[in-house]
């Protein structure tokens, strides 16, 4: 079973267990099992040779080797350099030792596979765990072996087998007892003392089940009726409480006689303490798998919504500047815009999620933007909330996306708010913490911590696990989208932070956001602050290869002054310049089929330095887009299009111009 299992899990092609007995030759290894190939080809071939390449198996430790061949231990054993004639081929190599308790190896697993390259850490880590199975299932095998032996040749060796009994027992780092039909115990050996920690004379004479956890009697009740029987029963694991109030798991092996139970019991406390760290790993693994899945899915979507939204948007926009406010169609429009607006938001916050969102990240003074915010924050939490900011001193700027992080503190707060119906305390704390290991959720560095902490319900584990998966929500129908965990989570992550939750039903939630130190100076303007910049007009070569977003750009350009050419692709937009007109402007979608947009951008600015960009992009794709080219996230109104054109990135050098453009593209 254990080597079809290494079969199965590792994908080797052949599989099989040696006993390490050292016989009178001198020879240690004895086929005992075998797995993929017929044991009578292995039975010609003689017993195989203590070769170099198998001595450190027997010093207990792993050979894991991508081609055997290779090894320069191979081959170095005379006369079959290494292996017999007739040997299955075999390449990759991976064997581990079977070790018993007190680290005396019993034998080994070895499985191999004529392919190179077959075994991975992961194989290894996997048949390690299953080779410590094998090491208890053979201890306790072979100790129930010894006691049902010397029951049977009690009469003919009663006193031999009755000093080794008790040298066994006395010596046994395993529990061994026997138990009458009704529970009771009525020996123990001293082991018992050893890892649960009560004297002998305190349990004889007692149930057994007095020792059990109380969540795991029912089980093993029925498991000693069985035992009782005499039908052959599995290994029984349960848990029991030892005197100094800790709790210990123990494997047990039974065998009947009569009406009397003989029990040998390992303890696998440790065993099952890596078996739960490697299933939380595994879970986190898949959870984080889910996430990135999740994340790409989103951001394909969203990016898409995007493409659609721009020219939805920037057409109602273009219509309604035509209306009076008093019209019944101008209502109608400005419903329709709200509504697309409202679409937007949540493409962006789908965008964060996903990191795709176009960030400007800044040297930002956290504790200077949360005291900024403080009324907003208050006014947003109400009167039956109390609002407490708590900050360190002199601490340095994080690197972030102000406008984004204001957004993520908000969709904290109301989340806290929104845990506390009636009333509470939202903490909202700014730390500094020095990451100096890699094995947590971030990088080794510096990071300036932003957390909300509220005294509302709490969640449980599972509300925890998946909160900030996107539309997820515990709100109830129509209060809230599902999204403002979700964006805080990408918003972290695309600035090179981290995003925690601790919480429990009753003790309140703590939200956690994790960003880099910055080595800059704090940015002290404020976006809306700014002194605007006069917009340059002229010629603007407008390229993208979605034709209806192309044409709601070109009719905003043209309302804003501009004279507009189109092109649907890097190519023709390339054309045209070679051909010897020179734009004033370029704008341009940044994800096109052949040339992305920055691209583009970087290419014509050779041909003419002082050419004006502006990159517009239903999502950020941070390997390609350029922080110091301006962008314009869509969707877009007209009045986003003309901040985003007084942008100063948007010009480098003197704009020129020449007479007498040619024809527009479109």
């Amino acid at each position: 079973m254990v080597t079809d299992a290494g079969v199965e899990l590792t994908g080797a092609s052949v599989g099989a267990f040696f006993h390490n007995v050292l016989d009178e030759s001198g020879e240690r290894l004895h086929l005992f099992t075998l797995t993929g190939a017929a044991r009578d080809d292995f039975a010609r071939l003689g017993r195989p040779r203590g070769t170099r390449v198998l001595e450190p198996l027997f010093r207990n430790e792993i050979i894991r080797s991508d081609d055997i061949t290779a090894d320069p231990r191979y081959g170095l054993n005379a006369p079959y350099a290494g292996m017999p004639p007739g040997h299955p081929v075999i390449t990759s190599y991976l064997a581990v030792p079977v070790v018993s308790r007190g680290g005396a190896v019993l034998g080994g697993l070895l499985f191999g596979h004529p392919r190179a390259g077959c075994f991975t850490q992961r194989h290894e880590e996997l048949i390690a765990g299953l080779a410590a199975q094998a090491a208890v299932a053979i201890e306790n095998a072979r100790l129930l072996a010894t006691v049902q032996a010397a029951n049977d040749t009690l009469e003919q060796r009663i006193v031999e087998r009755t000093a080794e009994r008790d040298r066994a027992w006395r010596l046994s780092r395993d529990l061994l007892v026997t138990v009458a039909a009704d529970g009771t115990l009525r020996s123990v050996s001293p082991a018992w003392t050893t890892i649960l920690g009560h004297a002998v004379q305190d349990v004889v004479g007692r149930n057994f089940l007095d020792f059990v956890l109380p969540d795991d009697v029912t089980a093993t009740r029925e498991a000693f009726a069985a035992a009782l029987t005499g039908a052959e029963i599995p290994v029984v694991e349960n848990r029991y409480l030892a005197k100094d109030g800790s709790i210990r798991w123990l494997s047990w092996l039974t065998a009947a006689d009569g009406d009397m139970v003989y029990g040998s019991g390992r303890d696998i406390t440790e065993a099952r303490a890596r078996e739960d760290t490697l299933r939380r790993t595994e879970e986190a693994l898949r959870h984080s798998q889910k996430m990135e899945a999740m994340g790409q899915l989103t951001g394909g979507v969203a990016h898409d919504f995007n493409n659609l939204l721009t020219p939805i948007l920037g057409s109602l926009d273009l219509v309604r500047r035509k209306l009076a406010d008093g019209d019944r169609s101008a209502r109608l429009l400005d419903g329709a815009i709200q509504s697309a607006e409202r679409a937007r938001t949540l493409v962006q916050r789908l965008l964060a999620f996903a990191r795709r969102q176009p960030l400007q990240p800044n040297a930002v003074d956290l504790v200077a933007m949360t005291r900024d915010m403080s009324s907003l924050l208050s006014t947003t939490l109400g009167p039956q909330v109390r609002l407490v900011i708590e900050t360190q001193e002199d601490l340095p700027p994080a690197m972030a996306d102000r406008n984004q992080l204001e957004m993520a503190l908000l969709n904290l707060a109301v989340n806290a708010r929104d845990a506390m119906p009636e009333g509470g305390t939202v903490r909202i704390g700014i730390s500094q913490k020095l990451v100096l290991d890699g094995t947590g959720a971030v990088p080794p560095g510096a990071y300036l911590g932003l957390s909300v902490a509220d005294t509302g319900i709490g969640m449980d584990q599972e509300t925890r696990t998946r909160a900030i998966e996107p539309f997820f929500s515990t709100k109830g129908l129509g209060r809230g989208s599902g999204l403002g965990l979700s964006m805080v989570h990408g918003l972290a992550s695309q600035l090179g932070g981290t995003f925690q939750l601790e919480s429990a039903l009753g003790a309140g939630t703590k939200a956690e956001l994790w960003l880099p130190v910055s080595s800059a100076s704090a940015v002290t303007t404020r976006a809306e602050d700014a002194t605007p910049v006069s917009v340059v007009v002229g010629r603007v070569l407008l390229v993208d290869d979605e034709d209806v977003v192309r044409v709601a750009a070109a009719q905003m350009l043209q309302d804003l002054g501009y004279e507009v050419f189109e092109a649907d692709s890097g190519a023709a937009a390339t054309r045209m310049v070679a051909n010897g007109w020179q734009p004033d402007l370029l704008v341009s979608d940044h994800m096109m089929p052949g040339m992305t947009g920055t691209a583009l951008a970087r290419q014509l600015r050779a041909l003419l330095p002082g050419l004006g960009v502006l990159i517009v992009s239903g999502y950020a794709d941070v390997e390609t887009l350029s922080p110091d080219l301006a962008h314009l996230p869509k969707p877009f109104r007209q009045d986003d299009l003309a901040q985003a054109l007084a942008d100063p990135k948007v010009f480098s050098g003197t704009v020129q111009r020449l007479p007498n453009p040619p024809q527009s593209s479109r």
